[in-house]
């Protein structure tokens, strides 16, 4: 295959210019002149950068992200917090089964005024 063969076969199968465009591999060069191209790229980034600059020194400190219960107030390694939170989890169902176990009959609870006959489930 000579050389023109070679060039030819390969400038057949060459992306055209909108889809180069559509991949983000060019830019679109109806939109800007390439002069001004550059221009425009870095005042976009300019503004990124100042946007993202401008929250990292307005977001809310730990103990504001604790407040608003965002974060958990937390004295142990992160890496036992997820154990930690499953063991109060565990503490208090217990205490309600125990508090729910202990809690007195309806029967009682009807002799000593607090409910109504009426009132028994």
């Amino acid at each position: 295959m000579s050389k023109q063969e070679t060039l030819d076969s390969k400038l057949s199968n060459r992306a055209e210019l909108q889809e180069l465009v559509d991949r983000n591999i060019i830019k679109d060069p109806s939109r800007f002149a390439p002069a001004i191209q550059k221009q425009v790229d870095d005042l976009a980034r300019r503004q990124i950068e100042d946007n993202l600059r401008h929250k990292i020194d307005n977001r809310p400190t730990r103990d504001e992200l604790v407040e608003n219960n965002i974060l958990k107030d937390s004295s142990v390694a992160p890496a036992l917090q997820q154990s930690q939170a499953a063991l109060e989890k565990s503490q208090l169902q217990d205490k309600m089964e125990h508090k729910i176990h202990d809690r007195p009959d309806p029967a009682l609870l009807v002799e000593h005024g607090i409910l109504k006959g009426d009132d028994i489930p």
